[in-house]
């Protein structure tokens, strides 16, 4: 119930969407990444970012034949500092200081259980940070998320 409670509110999210435009300036400090390591594996994706009740920064992928996602959730005013991961549903009342993540690697689904998301800097158009975490699937099997990094637009 509660993955099927997530996932009303990504599709909800998702249908009230808010992309920033992309950013022409080519400088450096215009870099849009989202990295992170798994089992070893470093992936390095071009974030989306998507607005409505949650902030979500996502990078997705088909690597070697099979689907990769990344999604960090925050508030949709985010704040400078360590947020703590969790696998809490959100609702009403913690969607101003909710911080979730999640992976999808081919057909499994692992759900933040515990981590850490540090936001590092922000600006009207970015948003910056690290973030780690461990994921758990339906089955129980755990992933851990390292080295997370992201430049995202806000």
């Amino acid at each position: 119930m509660k993955k099927l409670s997530f996932l009303f509110l990504v599709l909800f999210s998702l249908s009230f969407v808010a992309c920033s435009s992309d950013d022409s300036s080519g400088s450096s400090d215009s870099e849009l990444y989202l990295k992170y390591t798994v089992n070893g594996v470093n992936y390095d994706f071009e974030p989306a970012t998507i607005t409505s009740l949650q902030k979500l920064i996502m990078g997705e992928q088909e690597i070697s034949s099979v689907y990769n996602r990344i999604s960090l959730w925050m508030p949709v005013t985010p704040t400078v500092g360590s947020h703590t991961i969790t696998d809490e549903t959100p609702n009403d009342t913690n969607l101003d200081t909710l911080h979730n993540a999640e992976l999808w690697v081919g057909d499994a689904t692992y759900t933040a259980t515990s981590g850490t998301l540090v936001i590092t800097e922000l600006n009207d158009d970015y948003v910056k940070g690290t973030f780690t975490f461990t994921g758990e699937d339906e089955n129980g099997v755990t992933i851990s998320v390292t080295n997370g990094s992201f430049r995202a637009y806000r």
